[in-house]
């Protein structure tokens, strides 16, 4: 569970303790105005960033089209006969 999920839920019970008709999207709406009590969570060792997930994404394009085929066709002299 991330930790914005469990701020949310945190949230959440504080709410409802008070107020029982007091619903998760009212959570959601509370936890987005109390988000700087949430804190910084440090990054997990395994996660990568999104700069390098957009670049393996690109490179992993690149190689599933070259080596498949791919759906582009290349420039170059037909080989029809007239």
């Amino acid at each position: 569970m991330t930790a914005w999920n469990d701020f949310v839920k945190k949230i959440y019970h504080e709410g409802h303790n008070k107020d029982p008709n007091y619903q998760f999207k009212q959570a959601l709406k509370d936890a987005s105005r109390r988000k700087g009590e949430m804190g910084s969570v440090p990054a997990a060792s395994g996660k990568k960033s999104k700069s390098s997930k957009k670049s393996c994404m690109k490179s992993c394009k690149r190689a599933c089209s070259s080596s498949k085929g791919g759906r582009r066709k290349k420039r170059g002299k037909t080989s029809k006969k007239r």
